[in-house]
């Protein structure tokens, strides 16, 4: 390492560290507030657990439309303003707010990975993993979601929901600081005749539409009030029962406490926590709870069905110049006023900032979608995003420590519908051990077959004028561990790929909704747990496939459809009941008191 770069690894490292001493800080003052001033009551109507896009969002409706009382039931602290800065999203990777989760090694993926583990990062933090995304809203292909509700819905209803989140829920915008690369990779997509969209779930390219309100991140937690409402740095144990009726939840926080729920519990905890609730509280596989001495409560397929989207194209794009935000401009003090004040400049970055959706088989639904992020890992010399995806010494030194005099892109290749499936477990009765996770990552051959013809594309892509014009091109260093076969040939991608495997933390799937008869249902198309009343699930854990997109606009949209069909048409059901059994004499005294 040059002398320059060492100076850079040594500012970058100073500044990560500062920021994660802060981190700390905010995390342990919360938790010491929660601990003393946290007010639980023993009772509410509904209890939801889960602070993230679902279990806001549910939580904001019951709020405003409703008197039903809730509480919500975060595992995480509250975070702090600053975590909120979009360009600050990455550094809570491998933070206290993240999970920490890690796959189990995998056979066919992340090789070039730490023991063949890819992370796994999930928010552990009042907003959920919306607080560490990259803040892409993709609406998708309604299409789809209709197959999951199995025509319960027509597709003009599902519509009506993403318009009234829109409207009335969602802060949406348009991203307002960009790099010199999205438009070049607009001209350069127009180059090979793909279409530039206005609709994000069609064949071809837009730029990011994102979750910002003036240039800060949003999430549905920012509508609800926290002091009333959220109790963070609580873990649910279990659920409790009264035969097949869920009463409830067990916390603890920081000691044991059970809190009872009269119309429902509604478990929003993500794709791998709602699926480890449910089989510590004895619903789940039979041999795995018989193994584990977990009374059976009901067996169900929870935890299986386990997808993601994944993919490649790290550091695979190279320029002469800077295309992007640099570390330094972070730190700029001029840009720093412009995100406070104006809400605008590179802090405001949301990483992402154009997407694209092709088919490899000339079909009208993309199978790949790309995300093209205008920086790579060896932007920052090795100080932190290395580490938060655990790449192996040797595979930094032989190929990314290489490319320092270079600035780096990273056109991430998706796979949109994964025909490989995996499964989360349980691996004790002790609520604190994390689940084994295995997605078996690329276990099905077409996949490996289905990103390999994305990076073609992609290599099609820098060959345009357009990109050629602001300098760029690929990245020809030899991957480690690949070097024996002629590069970008078949051969060459398929072990490319299984070595940098990359998940864009998208995994749904693992209580899957469907029809009460399938033997892959966990949850019926009204999100109630097969055989068990009062016990809901509404998270990406129910989805039944990937949406063609990022999928954090689909889980707000499920968690809508949730509540205007479980809790408002209860709720209106029980006022008009009410209103039926008031007489006219009891009518006339409430229009016309008696003083």
């Amino acid at each position: 390492m040059s002398p320059i770069h060492l100076l850079q690894l040594l500012i970058f490292s100073v500044c990560i560290y500062s920021f994660s001493v802060f981190t700390y800080l905010v995390f342990y003052y919360d938790l010491i507030s929660s601990v003393l001033f946290n007010e639980v009551q023993s009772e509410y109507d509904f209890i939801i657990v889960g602070s993230g896009t679902a279990g806001s969002l549910i939580a904001h409706r019951i709020a405003k439309e409703t008197n039903y009382t809730f509480i919500v039931l975060e595992a995480g602290g509250r975070g702090h303003p600053f975590h909120d800065i979009p360009a600050f999203g990455p550094l809570l990777h491998q933070s206290i707010f993240d999970w920490n989760y890690e796959t189990v090694p995998q056979e066919n993926a992340c090789f070039a990975m730490e023991k063949a583990k890819c992370k796994l990062t999930q928010g552990k933090i009042f907003g959920g993993s919306s607080k560490l995304n990259n803040m892409v809203h993709v609406q998708g292909n309604i299409s789809h979601y209709v197959e999951w509700f199995h025509g319960k819905y027509t597709k003009n209803y599902i519509e009506e929901q993403f318009n009234y989140m829109k409207s009335n829920i969602f802060h949406l915008s348009n991203i307002q600081y960009e790099s010199n690369l999205s438009d070049a990779v607009l001209k350069a997509a127009e180059e090979l005749n793909f279409n530039l969209l206005d609709k994000d779930f069609e064949i071809g390219f837009i730029k990011s539409l994102v979750t910002q309100n003036n240039g800060k991140r949003w999430t549905t937690s920012y509508n609800l009030e926290t002091s009333k409402y959220v109790l963070t740095n609580v873990l649910v144990e279990k659920l409790l029962f009264n035969d097949s009726t869920c009463v409830g939840v067990q916390i603890h926080s920081p000691k044991k406490i059970k809190l009872f729920a009269k119309k429902g519990v509604i478990v929003s905890a993500g794709t791998f926590n709602s699926a480890k609730i449910l089989q510590l509280s004895g619903i789940g596989p039979k041999t795995l709870l018989d193994s584990l001495d977990i009374t059976v409560r009901k067996e169900l397929p929870v935890g299986n069905n386990l997808q993601d989207h994944i993919g490649t194209g790290l550091d695979l794009v190279l320029f002469n110049n800077a295309q992007s935000v640099q570390m330094f401009d972070i730190m700029n003090p001029w840009n720093v006023f412009q995100y406070f004040f104006k809400g605008r400049g590179p802090l405001t970055t949301p990483g992402c900032e154009v997407v694209g959706f092709i088919s490899t088989k000339n079909e009208t639904t993309p199978d790949l979608q790309f995300m093209v992020l205008p920086v790579g890992i060896s932007a920052d010399r090795g100080s932190y995003l290395r580490k938060a995806l655990r790449i192996k010494d040797s595979v930094w030194k032989k190929y990314f420590s290489q490319i320092f005099d270079k600035h780096s892109a990273t056109f991430l290749t998706l796979l949109l519908h994964p025909k490989s499936k995996g499964e989360v477990r349980i691996q004790s009765s002790d609520p604190t051990v994390p689940p084994l996770i295995d997605p078996k990552y690329l276990s099905h051959k077409d996949d490996i077959r289905t990103i390999a013809n994305g990076v073609l594309m992609t290599r099609k892509l820098i060959e345009t004028e357009s990109l050629k014009a602001i300098g760029a091109h690929i990245n020809n260093l030899p991957f480690p561990g690949c070097e024996n076969f002629e590069i970008f040939s078949h051969l060459y991608l398929e072990c490319y790929i299984k070595h940098l495997t990359l998940t864009s933390y998208h995994p749904v799937g693992t209580c899957t909704m469907g029809l009460p008869d399938s033997n892959k249902s966990v949850v019926d198309t009204s999100f109630r747990v097969l055989g068990i009343d009062n016990l809901y699930v509404v998270d990406g854990s129910v989805l039944p496939t990937l949406p063609s997109g990022n999928i954090n606009a689909a889980i707000a949209m499920m968690a809508n459809i949730f509540f205007e069909n479980n809790i408002k048409q209860r709720y209106s059901m029980n006022i008009k009941i009410s209103c039926d059994k008031i007489t006219f004499k009891e009518l006339v005294q409430k229009v016309c008191p008696v003083r």
